[in-house]
Parts: structure tokens; C-alpha cells; sequence
């Protein structure tokens, strides 16, 4: 037994390392005479001295044969799990100097506990009940720490000027901070400034619609694309090894065989898109064919022209949503009617469209905008830029840096479906 461990053993050396490898050979089990109960303990208090390495803690070694006991073991309801339990969560209570240490019987005092009904077991475990009823230490005892959500501390801000009229000298570009997790994009804004609605509904779906997705693909189970059906087993079973008995193997095994279930059940029910007339069937067909084969050819050009239509509209889509954008956002297309806060109002709108031209006044630029997308302060961003910039102005602004967005991430769709 582990009681009587040899110095060479206790502290280092091949002999330790052999020692460790027939713990886990051979199993950790509560009950065990050899590595069981009495074991744990004496490592978990550091009564054994069994390290590899000089800076190594005993408890430690406990904690990690506490996770190797069988699921049955860790599980039971019983006075010796409840005692390794609280030791492997409380290292501070598991190294008290007054906790009770396992004392071996000598054979004569054993043989005497046969007859009392106490053996060294029952005797540490009412020592350790009285140990963890005192007041001292129960105020030690620490529950297992449930993981708590993540709050950010609290930030420095400087106050912006109540006015976005006022220190213009100070006014810088910027972003203020890139958090923003909602995005909305308002519809009937989009429609004030001729974004089509159908438009607008293919870059929530099917952003390649347009060009009638329906005329060139198709959607075919995997049995018709000539797939097999994927197992839903899995592919390997490790169960009768020793290292997976575990409650933590069982539960992690488990896990896997519900995943691989789940995986298999969506992809066997899912269909594949597939280019119409270019199904294993047609390509098959194609070989022996001339005629099936001159039927796809027409197919893929009719494609390669409506991408290339799609290609050649979005992108001057594109150039427009972007110089309205800026427009409107450095007030070359004006948000407001002219005299419409009087004489003096327009006098500082001139006086600020001066300061643009002399470079006096920051304008906006399209990145800035679209970097401005993730900033929770967008508005605030950009308007301080432009104090004659309203807030219905900059919703326009915003809903054509949007559009703007989809618009080039369609055309990059567009892009990789004619050059793959």
C-alpha cells in the first residue's frame, strides 16, 4: 500500500512515475484496499508524500484520482465521496493542521475492531464529521464556483458638447468603439430613397434571386446525387477500455454518440444544390449524347449571362448607393431647405461648407462609414462631423452604407460563382 512508500518513491524518480502507471492499470474504486478511499485521502491532506517533481501538491494528485473513479463510485450517496468531495474543492480545509489523519491498525487492534464494529475507515469518518461541524471550519468550506457571466468594468468617458455646433476646432473622425451587436436596417427609409423592396428581400434570403435562381439549380437528395447515407454510429468503441469507465469518460462518450446521431439525421435530410442538367444522371447521359451535351452548354452560358448582368447592374448600383451616401453626409445634397432656421442659420451652414473646402471642417469618407456600422454611437460619430446633418438624414445615410455593404457582398457572390 501507499502507506509505506519508500523515499525514492515519495519524492521523484522512475519509481514514482511506475507507481502512478499501476494506479491507473489498475483502477481507483472507493472500496479498493490498495487504491481506494484510504489513498485519496492521505493525498488530498498531504500526508503521502507522492510527487514527481519537488513543487509538486499532493492534493492535486487527489483531485485527479477523485475524477478517475467509476460513475457508480462518484455517484453513490455515501460518507467517504462526501468526504473526498469537500477535501478536493476546500484545499485550504484538506491542509489544516487539526485534520484527522488515517491511522493505520495494527493487527492486533484490527482484530479487535471486528468484534467492536469500528475499523480505521469508520474511526476517520466520525473524526471528520466532529472536525467539519466546528465553527471554524465550517465558515472555510467553499461550494464548487458556478461560472459567472463576464461584466466589463466600467469606462472613463469624456462628456460630449451639448451642442455638435460647439469646440468644431476640436472635432476629430473617429469610431468611438466597435461593440454594437444589433443591426436594423429601416425598410420604409430605404424606399424614400428608391431602394426596391424586391431588392431588399434578396439580400435577406437568396442574394443571387434576381437572376431567377430557379431556372438553373435545383435541389436533389444524396441518393440522387449518388451519396450514401452517413452512419449514425459512431465509428469507433472504446467503451471496454479501463480509462473510459470513468463518470466523466461515460458522460463525455455519451456526448459524442448524440452528436454524431444529430449529425447524421440533418445531413441524410438535407438536399444538395445542384446546377440543373449537370446531375449524375445528365453528366452520365452527357458521354453518349451530343445533344444532352450541347443542352448544357446553352445552360451554362444563359448562367454566365445573367451573373454577368447581375455583375455589370450591382456594381453600378454600387456606385451610386456610395455617392449618395457621401453626399448627404457632407451635405452636398442637402438635408434640409435652405433658410429654413433664417438669415443667420444659413450663414453658418455656408460658413461650415467654407470650412470643408479649406480643409478647416473634417468630411466623411466611405470607410468611415462603414467602420461606423459597429460603433454604438454611429449617429453621435457622424453627425458631429456635419452639425447640419439631421437625424432623418443620417438614417439615409445609414440605410445606403448598408444597402451599399450587401450590394458588394452579392457582387463578390456574383465573382466566385463565374471564375470557380
Amino acid at each position: 500500500m501507499l502507506f509505506a512508500l519508500q523515499e525514492d518513491v515519495g519524492f521523484g524518480g522512475l519509481k514514482t512515475l511506475d507507481y502512478i502507471n499501476n494506479i491507473l492499470n489498475a483502477g481507483v474504486e472507493i472500496n479498493s484496499g490498495y487504491y481506494g478511499f484510504p489513498l485519496i485521502y492521505d493525498l488530498l491532506v498531504g500526508t503521502v508524500p507522492l510527487k514527481l517533481h519537488p513543487s509538486d501538491r499532493t492534493h492535486n494528485w487527489g483531485r485527479m484520482l477523485v475524477r478517475l473513479l467509476p460513475s457508480t463510485d462518484f455517484a453513490k450517496k455515501s460518507a467517504e465521496m462526501s468526504a473526498l468531495r469537500l477535501l478536493a474543492d476546500n484545499p485550504t480545509i484538506a491542509m489544516h493542521q487539526h485534520i484527522p489523519k488515517f491511522q493505520i491498525d495494527s493487527a492486533m487492534n484490527k482484530f479487535k475492531g471486528m468484534f467492536q464494529g469500528k475499523d480505521a475507515v469508520s474511526r476517520l469518518l466520525e473524526q471528520l464529521h466532529s472536525f467539519f461541524i466546528k465553527e471554524s471550519i465550517r465558515n472555510l468550506i467553499k461550494m464548487p464556483e458556478v461560472r459567472k457571466t463576464f461584466i466589463s468594468q466600467p469606462q472613463i468617458n469624456l462628456r460630449p458638447p451639448e451642442s455638435l455646433s460647439a469646440h468644431r476646432l476640436w472635432v476629430v473622425p473617429n469610431v468611438t468603439d466597435y461593440s454594437q451587436s444589433q443591426f436594423e436596417l429601416d425598410i420604409q427609409n430605404c424606399a424614400s430613397v428608391n431602394i426596391p423592396a424586391a431588392q431588399l428581400k434578396a439580400f435577406s434570403r437568396k442574394p443571387l434571386s434576381p437572376i431567377n435562381l430557379g431556372n438553373f439549380v435545383e435541389h436533389l437528395s444524396r441518393s440522387q446525387c449518388g451519396l450514401p447515407l452517413l452512419s449514425g454510429a459512431l465509428p469507433f468503441d472504446i467503451r471496454k477500455n479501463r480509462a473510459c469507465r470513468t463518470h466523466s469518460s461515460e458522460s463525455t462518450i455519451q456526448r459524442l454518440t448524440s452528436d454524431v446521431r444529430k449529425y447524421a439525421e440533418k445531413t441524410n435530410a438535407e438536399t444538395i444544390p445542384t446546377l440543373i442538367g449537370f446531375s449524375p444522371s445528365n453528366l452520365e447521359s452527357m458521354q453518349r449524347s451530343s445533344e444532352a451535351l450541347h443542352k448544357a452548354h446553352s445552360q451554362l452560358s444563359s448562367l454566365v449571362k445573367a451573373l454577368n448582368e447581375s455583375m455589370y447592374f450591382d456594381r453600378k448600383s454600387l456606385s451610386n448607393l456610395m455617392q449618395r451616401a457621401l453626399a448627404i453626409a457632407t451635405s452636398d445634397e442637402r438635408s434640409d431647405k435652405p433658410y429654413s432656421n433664417g438669415m443667420e442659420g444659413e450663414c453658418n451652414f455656408l460658413k461650415f461648407r467654407l470650412g470643408q473646402c479649406s480643409e478647416r471642417e473634417p468630411s466623411a469618407w466611405f470607410e468611415l462609414l462603414v467602420a461606423s456600422l459597429l460603433s454604438t454611437t454611429a449617429e453621435y460619430d457622424i453627425r458631429s462631423l456635419n452639425p447640419f446633418l439631421t437625424s432623418t438624414a443620417y438614417k439615409t445615410v445609414n440605410s445606403l452604407t448598408v444597402v451599399a455593404m450587401l450590394t458588394s457582398i452579392r457582387i463578390s457572390q456574383t465573382h466566385r460563382a463565374l471564375t470557380r
